[in-house]
């Protein structure tokens, strides 16, 4: 068998025929990771003229030497064992021939689904059988990592199957998210799919959400060519919420002028027992109503972005990669009323899954992530494991020494960056 380099539309035509089709294990993201200052390599491997399996091999500099990723690991039937072997031979030769320090898979395997509390209810224990195949074959497994920080893409994610009508759907809903949309958009939401000049926008969510959770955020320049480069193969939208101000200060005026209508005739002599038992509830709503509407007014702008979404999607996957949230009006629910709209939009296109992508692994209510955890833990989809990053080592010790001044690089520039705040 050989490894070699292949065109552009052998390696996609493969790529979109596998069962394991991702949008990271693709061209077109290729060129995306190209944009990041690395190199892109189209790997297949040939049993004489048939193709086996290919391979997006992402290269990154380091001083001299180099190292390469995988993302989402080979597309390949890993049951054939015999053929995984000669896969991770030939991808050892070419990385060594670049000098590589190693190569690293993630592979795109389910092991594990998990309860509301993070609980196993159900383990697959031929496919975890693979990591002692991996590791017989010189990778070694970085782990059971719950945390984001932890692996190059989250090892943990929340999928949602969209085969059965969406009355079905909804129904496995959680009740606050199904009441939400049961209400159908009362703040009059523009919910819309934009273009490149709504970049901006989001990016502008992006920000308020990672300086709230605490999350390192990518250049706006990362964003901007993930958009554009995707969107250009028809495999990436941007989607936007944006409330017009002047429409939601009517809607509570209305809404007041409404309660304290109804508070009148409640204490009116006149009133019914029944209106006499709702003041109370009528009362706790005008205080709600008050206090949102006074929100609303501190807002000085005509219409601004409340949701922002860019996804990725390609063969039967929508995924929900890069989400933002303004840290205002959230009682508008915008970002539920996204996340809806792409649902819908992914099933009308004929999309069988959408990939909420990402999770970590403890459901832990007192980290600063537990929020992202259950907000997509609400719309009912699978709560799924994967199995875990594999690193071929192909310089030990140069590897362990590089990655002591890597890591201690990187803890300067974070104490340098803190000090600075």
């Amino acid at each position: 068998m050989e490894l070699k380099i292949i065109d552009k539309k052998t390696f996609d035509n493969f790529a979109y025929n596998h069962p394991k089709a991702h949008f990271m294990q693709t061209s077109p993201w290729g060129e995306v990771a190209m944009k990041r200052h690395m190199q892109a390599y189209l790997l297949g491997l040939y049993d004489q003229e048939k193709l086996k399996a290919v391979a997006l091999f992402l290269e990154k500099k380091l001083l001299n030497y180099s190292y390469f990723y995988c993302p989402r690991g080979f597309l390949i039937d890993y049951d054939d064992r015999a053929l995984l072997k000669v896969m991770v031979e030939e991808c050892t030769k070419f990385a060594k021939k670049h000098h590589a320090l190693y190569f690293k898979i993630d592979p795109d395997i389910i092991i594990r689904k998990h309860g509301a509390k993070g609980e196993t209810i159900f383990e697959d224990k031929a496919k975890l059988e693979l990591i002692d195949v991996l590791s017989k074959m010189g990778g070694q497994h970085k782990g059971f990592t719950t945390r984001f920080a932890d692996s190059s893409n989250p090892r943990f994610t929340f999928r949602l199957n969209l085969d059965a009508d969406m009355d079905s759907i909804v129904a496995h809903f959680h009740p606050t998210l199904r009441n939400i949309i049961k209400r159908q958009n009362p703040f009059d939401l523009d919910i819309y799919k934009g273009d490149e000049k709504d970049v901006q926008a989001f990016y502008e969510t992006m920000e308020e959400t990672s300086k709230r959770k605490e999350i390192v955020l990518e250049p706006y320049s990362f964003f901007a060519d993930f958009y554009n480069i995707l969107n250009h193969y028809g495999m990436s939208d941007i989607y936007l919420a944006k409330l017009n101000v002047h429409k939601l200060k009517n809607y509570y005026q209305n809404k007041k002028n409404e309660l304290e209508k109804a508070l009148l005739q409640a204490k009116e002599p006149t009133a019914t027992l029944r209106q006499k038992k709702e003041l109370g509830n009528l009362e706790d709503q005008l205080k709600k109503v008050n206090k949102e509407a006074a929100a609303v007014d501190e807002i000085k702008a005509e219409e601004i972005v409340l949701s922002a979404v860019i996804t990725a999607k390609y063969k039967d996957k929508v995924w929900i990669v890069h989400g933002g949230n303004r840290d205002i009006l959230k009682f508008v629910n915008a970002n539920y009323e996204l996340y809806y709209r792409i649902i819908c939009d992914a099933k009308a296109q004929g999309y069988h899954w959408v990939d909420f992508f990402g999770a970590e692994g403890n459901v832990d209510q007192s980290s600063n992530l537990y929020g992202i955890t259950m907000f997509k833990m609400r719309f009912g989809g699978d709560f799924d494991e994967f199995i875990g990053e594999f690193d071929f080592i192909l310089k030990p010790l140069v590897n362990k020494l590089l990655m002591t001044i890597v890591k201690a690089r990187r803890r300067y520039y974070i104490k340098k960056a803190e000090h600075q705040k």
